[in-house]
């Protein structure tokens, strides 16, 4: 499923082809799995870019045992539906090709990459852009363009953008490791409500985050969820983390004649409560698009695109 891409810059190719650079670009870009190489602590390792990774470095647990970190003082756990992920950060020193600096650097009981020794995302990387390519470019492609956002306490849950829907704020994630548009139990509930969401598939078993497996439901939306001049139509939800999503109506159920009123019914608790909308796109929305570059510099996230 994944090729390593070879990286077009010279800083990035292995020790001793080129001399390191003073200066860095002010743009990196990154095709295929993007993953670049970096050194922490004067260790060589390989890093996932991810847009939806934790704004620090995150390395996976065994090396910061071989690389003998010891937890600082900001730790947290991550809450994967009934799994609790134990995750420790520490200052230490990394190296990008340039000068070392400085950073805090994200470690947990489980592994955070299964094709590298760990995630890093744009926000940490010391660019003033971060370009993905990610398809041919095509005839009458037009730039999209969002306010760029980070989310979560030291940026635990990635970057991205907030729009308003139905006069309600909403993080938006985009991820480029999985296809679908995901969303959590609640967020699942308050679309059902207010888009008209219906599920229209069988559950099945998705990996979230540190390779735990969550029971999800993919939703169809009778009404569009407009993300900018973007318009999603379905998600995944998961069905039983945060809240309870298993009151969503089957779409054969809500377009059965004889169906009742009952079986209807979309949505399980009160509708007037308070959710924290967040929805993660996934690379299905991307299909027609062939470049995601995040501009640190301007705060903003640029698209180019098909649709």
């Amino acid at each position: 499923m994944y090729k390593f891409t070879s990286l077009c810059i010279a800083f990035l190719l292995p020790t001793g082809l080129y001399a390191a650079p003073t200066e860095l670009p002010d743009e990196l870009v990154l095709s295929g799995n993007n993953i670049i190489n970096v050194e922490i602590e004067g260790r060589p390792l390989r890093l996932e870019v991810r847009p939806d990774a934790a704004g620090a470095p995150t390395i996976n647990p065994a090396i910061a045992q071989q690389l003998g970190f010891k937890p600082g003082v900001f730790g947290f756990v991550m809450a994967v539906g009934p799994t609790n992920v134990m995750a420790y950060s520490a200052v230490h020193k990394i190296n990008f090709g340039g000068k070392p600096e400085k950073q805090r650097i994200f470690w947990a009981t489980r592994d955070v990459s299964v094709i590298a020794d760990g995630t890093i995302s744009p926000a940490s990387l010391p660019y003033k852009r971060v370009k993905f390519e990610l398809n041919a470019r095509s005839s009458g492609e037009r730039l999209y363009r969002y306010a760029l956002d980070n989310f979560g306490f030291l940026g635990r849950v990635g970057i991205g953008t907030t729009i308003t829907a139905q006069d309600k704020k909403m993080q938006i994630v985009f991820s480029l490791i999985r296809d679908q548009n995901m969303v959590s139990a609640p967020t699942g509930n308050w679309l059902a409500t207010n888009y008209k969401g219906l599920f229209n598939g069988p559950p099945t078993s998705t990996i979230i985050y540190y390779g735990v497996e969550r029971p999800t439901r993919p939703m169809a939306l009778g009404s569009p969820l407009a993300i900018g001049d973007l318009a999603m139509t379905n998600v995944a939800v998961r069905v039983s983390d945060y809240g309870d999503a298993t009151g969503i109506a089957e779409q054969s159920a809500a377009t059965d004649p004889a169906a009742t009123d009952d079986q209807e019914i979309v949505v399980v608790g009160k509708k007037t409560r308070d959710v924290d909308l967040r929805v993660t796109v996934g690379r299905g929305i991307l299909n027609k698009c062939s470049t995601l570059t995040y501009d640190m510099d301007k705060r903003e996230i640029r698209m180019s695109c098909g649709f």
